[in-house]
């Protein structure tokens, strides 16, 4: 006996190019969904690289070894786009589906800030005006002996400034940027020799790895300056926050011996808690839980009066929709775009005017009162128009053909639509393409409710017209604010 035979089918490579965005833009970071392979993976032959747990644990990982770079993108003739991807210590390289859409990183990977630079921000007026050394010199690759042309692992490939500074020992360095690696969240400055612009052991740092020539404390200082830092490392509120007791340049907590973790006075920490949460209160931006956490205490308490820390902030999900606003241009007129109604009855309800023959009186009728009329009714529009002469039956059937027709283009059948389901975190943006690509999956057509349409003799049928959306004319826009979907129909056509 015969056996049918299937074959799976694979994707094909539509295109393979070097990403072409700028190098700064290409950190990206997996979010956990998708899993890694060897090339394109609804390819024949690709195998799994790493997992989708792996991709999570790296993802989550504390290391910046761990920070990924694209490379090359790839678009498969289904539509796939699929990322290259290198892991910066090189353990793993491959592919990653990245969604459908080449303008954004989406699918098995997401934008990822390496480093956020907080300018001099972070720093005490006294710690900008100072001078530092390297307290350990040497050849040690540890971060705090030698400086480096960006944080170390913050950007691919991009190493040591200089790999022995020794000869600079007794170099009196200034600070000009201040940030912190993500994954670590530790602090890397960048120093500079006041005294030679072109010194080659300008660079980036640990901030622990220098001492500081002199200590400026304005005795006045009695404030703890407190900056909440958005998830984009731009600050969105400062906090003054001080004691009665305070000393200018006093550590704000208390160190345990027995405990690594620096604590807060109960009271100072509700404090300092109301503050925080009063700040946030009705902004899109919340401290993990409302609630400072262990390490968050930590860095307060080690702070000093006079002095800086910043607390991380997390955006609150406030994930609203776009309404889709549906038009109408007929024949592609688009000067005279109009909006289109949606109604849940099976039949059109705008009404229609018109006369038969020579009538003096006008007849005004919707789609769904001529449904409801009995046909043997003398009042009826199919018993009038039967019983007028050919010649003004024509005429009349071709006009009121018309009206209804054009009536009906400027109404869809609202039941099942869901115009209210794009949704995204309010006041972010989306692009033209993420707003098609919903538009195509979901309301590529609209039908208008029926219509009557009549033939010569005066017999009456009932038709709808499917409303197509227009693809070109679609635009990106910011969640939260209405946006439109511009359908398209032919002008009416008597038939023959």
């Amino acid at each position: 006996m015969g056996q049918s035979a299937s074959a799976k089918t694979y994707a094909k490579i539509a295109s393979n190019e070097t990403l072409t965005i700028p190098v700064s833009s290409r950190n990206v970071n997996f979010t956990g969904t998708k899993a890694l392979y060897t090339k394109v993976g609804t390819l024949r032959g690709a195998r799994v690289v790493a997992t989708r747990s792996t991709l999570r644990s790296l993802a989550s990982s504390k290391d910046s070894r761990d920070n990924v770079r694209t490379y090359r993108v790839a678009v498969t003739n289904r539509g796939s786009v699929y990322y290259k991807v290198v892991t910066f210590d090189g353990q793993y390289r491959g592919w990653i589906y990245g969604g459908k859409s080449t303008g954004n990183f989406s699918g098995g990977v997401t934008k990822y800030a390496t480093f956020n630079n907080q300018g001099l921000s972070a720093l005490t007026t006294a710690q900008q005006n100072a001078t530092y050394k390297i307290t350990t010199p040497g050849t040690a690759n540890n971060g705090k002996s030698v400086t480096y042309k960006a944080p170390s692992w913050t950007q691919y490939k991009v190493g040591r400034a200089i790999t022995d500074s020794s000869p600079y020992a007794n170099t009196n360095f200034k600070i000009d940027q201040v940030g912190t690696r993500t994954r670590e969240n530790d602090q890397w400055v960048h120093n500079y020799d006041p005294n030679n612009s072109n010194s080659p052991a300008a660079g980036w740092i640990l901030m622990s790895g220098l001492t500081q020539n002199q200590v400026i404390v304005n005795p006045d200082a009695k404030n703890l300056t407190i900056n909440l830092i958005k998830p984009d490392g731009t600050t969105f509120k400062t906090i003054k926050w001080t004691t009665a007791t305070a000393v200018a340049g006093q550590t704000v907590g208390t160190s345990q011996s027995n405990n690594a973790q620096w604590i807060l006075n109960s009271n100072d920490q509700a404090d300092i808690q109301t503050q925080i949460n009063t700040q946030l209160s009705g902004s899109s931006y919340q401290i993990a839980d409302n609630k400072l956490s262990a390490s968050q205490i930590d860095n307060i308490a080690r702070g000093t009066f006079g002095g800086q820390v910043n607390i991380q902030l997390t955006a609150v999900n406030t994930t609203v929709p776009s309404i889709i606003n549906p038009q109408i241009a007929i024949d592609g007129n688009f000067r005279e775009m109009e909006p289109l109604t949606g109604v849940d009855s099976e039949y059109g309800t705008a009404k229609v005017t018109f006369k038969l023959g020579d009538q003096s009186k006008e007849i005004q009728l919707s789609a769904g009162d001529v449904a409801a009329q009995k046909e043997s009714d003398k009042d009826s529009l199919v018993y009038q128009l039967k019983h007028m002469d050919g010649t003004a039956r024509k005429a009349a059937v071709e006009q009121i053909n018309a009206d209804f027709y054009n009536a009906a283009i400027k109404q869809y059948s609202s039941k099942g639509v869901v115009l209210d389901k794009f949704v995204g975190t309010k006041g972010s943006t989306y692009s033209a393409a993420e707003l098609g690509t919903y538009l195509n999956d979901n309301l590529s057509t609209l039908t208008t409710p029926k219509y009557p349409s009549f033939d010569a003799d005066g017999n009456v049928t009932y038709k709808t017209v499917t409303l197509h959306l227009l693809m070109g004319d679609i635009f990106g826009g910011t969640y939260g604010t209405p946006t439109g979907a511009l359908y398209v129909c032919d002008a009416y056509k008597p038939e023959a």
